[in-house]
Parts: C-alpha cells; sequence; structure tokens
C-alpha cells in the first residue's frame, strides 16, 4: 500500500469526523487538528512502518513472522472486561510475562501500528467505516485523553480495538508454533484469573451483534392484553434463562429443556396408543401367542434404551413433542418475520459441526419433515453435551467448539427459540 492509497483510506474513515478532527493531506504529509494544537504524520514516518510492516504475514487478522506472532483478542463478557482494563492500568497498559528459560515474552497489550497498516491495507473501507462505534463526542474526548497524539494512535481510537495477545521468541518458530504458545498463555490467564479471551478471527467478532433480535410483535405498549393463560412455571425459568443470555450455547440448551420436559409424557402416550391399537384390532386374538408376542415386542422396543428420568428414544420422543405442539406453518410465519431468509437457510443449510440435517420447513405435507427437524435439534445438542475425544466420534458425529463454532449455532436459535415458545404456548391452561 503506497503513500497515495493509505492517505485515500485515512481519509475515507477519519472524514467522518471532520466536524472535530480537521484534516487535510498532500504529497509529504497528514496534517490534523486537536484541541486546536496541530499534529503531523509524515511520509518519511509512513515509510518506515510500511517497511517495518512489510517484515510479516497477514492471516485471519492476525500478523507472524518467525520470531513474532500478533492477534487480535477481545474479551466476550462485559464484566470481565471492565476487570481486565482495571488491572491494565495498574500494569501500565500492558500484561508482560518472560519465559528466560525459553528467551520467550508473552502479552496481552494494545494492537501494533504495522497490525492497523494490514487492516488497512486488506481489508474494504467500507466494511472499515461499518467497524466504527464511537460517537463525534466521544471521538473528540478520547483524542484529547491521548498521551501520544500521533495518528496511529487516533485510528485505533476510531476503531475501539480491544487487545492483542503478542509472542516474541528469540528462536525461529513457524506461525503453528508461536500459535500454540499463544493459546497455551491464553489458558493461563483464564486459569489464574478468569480472564477468557477470545481470538478475533472476522469483523463480526469485534463488534458481536445480539444473537436474537428483543421479539416486540406489539410495538405499541397500549396494545398489550392482559394474559389470559396460565403457563407451566418450569418451562417458563428455561425460556427466561435462555432469553437473556448472550451465549448462543446456553440459549440452545435452555430452549431444549423446555422441548426435553414433555418426552416422558409423549412418549407413554404413544406407546399406549400402539399398544390399543394392537389390542383393538379385529384380528387380534388374547388367544394366540403370536399376537400376545406381538404386545410384548412393542412394549420392548420402546422401552430398550433406559435412562435415569426417560425411558425410551429421546430423538424419537422430540419428533412427538414436536407433533403435539407444533404447527409447521406457524413457525414458518415466525421465522419469515425475523428474517426473509432463514427458512431457506434451513432448507440448503446442514449445520458442520455436527452432522445436522437440513430441513424444508415450508413442505408441511411430507410426513417426514417433523423427523428430519427433529433430527437437526437432536444431532446440534448432541454435538453441544458430548465432546468426547474418539476421533471417529468426532468425524461421525460432530462436537461443537465453542469460539469457532458460536456463529453458526447462533443461526440456530431463532428456530430453536418459536419452537419453545410454540410449546410453552400450546402446553399452558386457561387462567
Amino acid at each position: 500500500m503506497e503513500w497515495n492509497e493509505f492517505c485515500a483510506k485515512v481519509e475515507k474513515v477519519l472524514g467522518l469526523y471532520a466536524r472535530v478532527f480537521p484534516i487535510s493531506f498532500d504529497d509529504q504529509k497528514i496534517t490534523y487538528t486537536i484541541s486546536s494544537s496541530k499534529y503531523q504524520y509524515t511520509k518519511e514516518e509512513y515509510e518506515k512502518l510500511k517497511e517495518s510492516a512489510e517484515g510479516y504475514s497477514f492471516d485471519c487478522y492476525s500478523i507472524y513472522s518467525e520470531n513474532t506472532y500478533e492477534s487480535i483478542v477481545d474479551l466476550p463478557d462485559p464484566l470481565s472486561k471492565r476487570r481486565f482494563l482495571w488491572a491494565l492500568e495498574e500494569m501500565q497498559d500492558e500484561l508482560v510475562v518472560t519465559d528466560e528459560e525459553n528467551d520467550m515474552t508473552y502479552a496481552i497489550q494494545k494492537v501494533s501500528n504495522e497490525f492497523v497498516w494490514y487492516l488497512l491495507k486488506e481489508c474494504d473501507v467500507n466494511i472499515i467505516k461499518n467497524m466504527i462505534r464511537i460517537t463525534t463526542i466521544g471521538f473528540r474526548s478520547k483524542c484529547e485523553m491521548l498521551p501520544k497524539k500521533d495518528l496511529f494512535s487516533i485510528i485505533k481510537v476510531m476503531l475501539r480495538f480491544p487487545f492483542a495477545i503478542s509472542i516474541q521468541s528469540r528462536a525461529p518458530k513457524s506461525v503453528e508454533q508461536l500459535q500454540k504458545h499463544a493459546r497455551s498463555y491464553l489458558f493461563n490467564l483464564a486459569y489464574n484469573f478468569d480472564f477468557v479471551f477470545k481470538r478475533v478471527t472476522e469483523f463480526d467478532d469485534l463488534f458481536s451483534q445480539r444473537i436474537m433480535p428483543p421479539r416486540r410483535k406489539n410495538r405499541n405498549y397500549s396494545e398489550l392484553m392482559a394474559p389470559q393463560l396460565s403457563y407451566k412455571e418450569e418451562l417458563v425459568e428455561q425460556y427466561y434463562m435462555a432469553v437473556i443470555s448472550e451465549d448462543p450455547f446456553v440459549k440452545f440448551i435452555g430452549f431444549y429443556h423446555i422441548m426435553e420436559h414433555f418426552y416422558d409424557t409423549v412418549y407413554q402416550e404413544d406407546l399406549y396408543e400402539n399398544v390399543r391399537h394392537l389390542l383393538q384390532h379385529p384380528g387380534f386374538s388374547s388367544k394366540r401367542t403370536k399376537d400376545i408376542v406381538k404386545v410384548v415386542d412393542l412394549i420392548t422396543k420402546k422401552t430398550r434404551l433406559r435412562k435415569e428420568e426417560f425411558q425410551g428414544s429421546e430423538l424419537e420422543a422430540l419428533e412427538l413433542t414436536l407433533k403435539k405442539f407444533l404447527d409447521l406453518s406457524e413457525l414458518v410465519n415466525d421465522l419469515t418475520e425475523f428474517d426473509a431468509t432463514i427458512v431457506d437457510y434451513y432448507k440448503t443449510t446442514e449445520v458442520s459441526f455436527s452432522k445436522a440435517d437440513s430441513v424444508d420447513l415450508r413442505d408441511v405435507a411430507n410426513e417426514k419433515v417433523y423427523k428430519k427437524l427433529a433430527a437437526r435439534i437432536y444431532k446440534t445438542r448432541n454435538a453441544l453435551v458430548h465432546s468426547k475425544s474418539s476421533e471417529l466420534r468426532v468425524n461421525e458425529k460432530g462436537t461443537y467448539k465453542p469460539f469457532v463454532n458460536r456463529k453458526e449455532l447462533a443461526k440456530e436459535i431463532p428456530l430453536m427459540r418459536y419452537i419453545s415458545e410454540a410449546i410453552i404456548i400450546n402446553s399452558a391452561t386457561t387462567l
């Protein structure tokens, strides 16, 4: 990225604050004003930075060489982020650990100028502009408070970068080795201080949106009606937990527990209905051994999977629960109102980490649609709660990696929420 291109990109992003941050460009320098004081960033300074940055490779929002690794990390939990910022104030803006035996240094610190240079070089400016989440007043205030008012510090203020993990090694190492050291250091921070850092691999990780926007069908509060139904308290508690959580794992499991609540009931009802059908059939005779065997075999088959709280097949029970409480047409309408594309997403897209089925929810005439919907939910649930080390098991059934698969799991939350709401409402009694 040459000087002219750099200037053009800086002008586009910092131009958003032109009212409080006057800035001008020429062939040799960038001039800007903060609180009536003028500052300059020269082409000569830029060329030195460019030369330094080109000594690194850039990939997945990381820069690295054979001796250095730097990657953006963030603390998804707001409370942990505040605690860490307080800790950084005591440590003068960086947390550094030295391994003298292996001649390595580990740090959590602000991102480097080289990293910002690569971000400007490699990324679409319009995408970078969409990252900006600081008000004009906030931008001006933070610029005034900067101890060093150099151009790259100002760009970092505008982009509100979180932190970076930095590894320095005197001995040359591959990027895989450096990443391995970085992961180990992050675990030590989590173990000792409860600071759980997530490595940022895409822009959405920097400014995560709510997994599911607040659902307010009645936008006018004056139209809210008094309740007519009494809902099962144990289901409502699970629903509350799922709705308020920002973690898609917690959301999914909370909504799944609502479905799971009825497994024993619907499974027993189905068993009774099947036995009743055999006994009431005009061809059945209690005097024929083979007819009695049919009844025994049915009961044995249905109860062969014994568990502490539920006897039977969970997948079949989930399918029966969906059939009992869920109207597919209403589900499609709810999902379409939430996102016009999401029903097609479920139709065309499997859940990669759980090998879960795609399902055409609009195909209401297909008797197998409930079975496929149940399979999608159940396989994903298993990938969340089972994490056996067997490579064969992982390859066959999949497993959930919280930071890697979080975004994909979030796509399943609208489906889970609307199904859970249907179950809560359709299992309610009149007040």
